[in-house]
């Protein structure tokens, strides 16, 4: 069942319009990072927003496929979780989002004042609000030290969703992601 949503990773990622990816990431200032060598996947299902749709039966395998090659290229082994020394999890969430833009639309020339119209009126008149509803969907990569199961490491992916963009540049757009929020995790010495 929770490979069937994780294609959904897809298209969030992979849907974005053009390349407004959004990528930030925070670290426990107070942990050793030189102390890991080894990484694994955590025991904890990964968690998907109900909202996602249209999910593939290869995605989850795809997304740790990708995750685990970009760890590997900082410098980090995979073992099995036992092994470990951090664990790795992710989840991908969608959410609604709105934005509010007032416009101007009122004449051009002139100032309020003109014309027997006061400030109130000609506001009222020429400021229209218009309310704009997007899909948001951000994939969130996290790294717990093994053991204590305490959070080292979170990094995030925020971008709109734009689902006409093709399978291909979804998939380049989700590689993208990744890629650069795992670029954000301290590199092996």
């Amino acid at each position: 069942m929770r490979a069937r949503y994780l294609g959904v990773l897809l298209m969030i990622l992979g849907a974005t319009a053009c390349s407004s990816l959004a990528v930030r990431s925070e670290q426990d200032k107070n942990f050793d990072f030189s102390t890991l060598e080894h990484f694994s996947w955590s025991g904890v299902a990964s968690a998907i927003d109900p909202q996602a749709k249209g999910a593939s039966a290869t995605a989850d395998d795809e997304i740790r496929r990708v995750i685990t090659e970009n760890f590997e290229k900082r410098g980090y082994q995979y073992v099995r979780p036992e092994e470990a020394d951090f664990l790795v999890s992710y989840q991908v969430v969608i959410e609604k989002r709105m934005d509010e833009r007032v416009m101007n639309t009122g004449p051009g020339t002139g100032a309020w004042g003109s014309g027997n119209i006061d400030e109130a009126t000609y506001n009222k008149k020429a400021n229209m609000t218009y309310i704009m509803e997007y899909t948001e969907g951000s994939l969130i990569i996290e790294a717990r030290a093994a053991g204590s199961n305490g959070l080292i490491w979170q990094g995030v992916a925020e971008s709109e969703l734009d689902e006409d963009r093709a399978a291909e540049k979804k998939k380049a757009m989700m590689e993208s992601a990744v890629a650069r929020i795992i670029k954000r995790f301290p590199a092996r010495p």
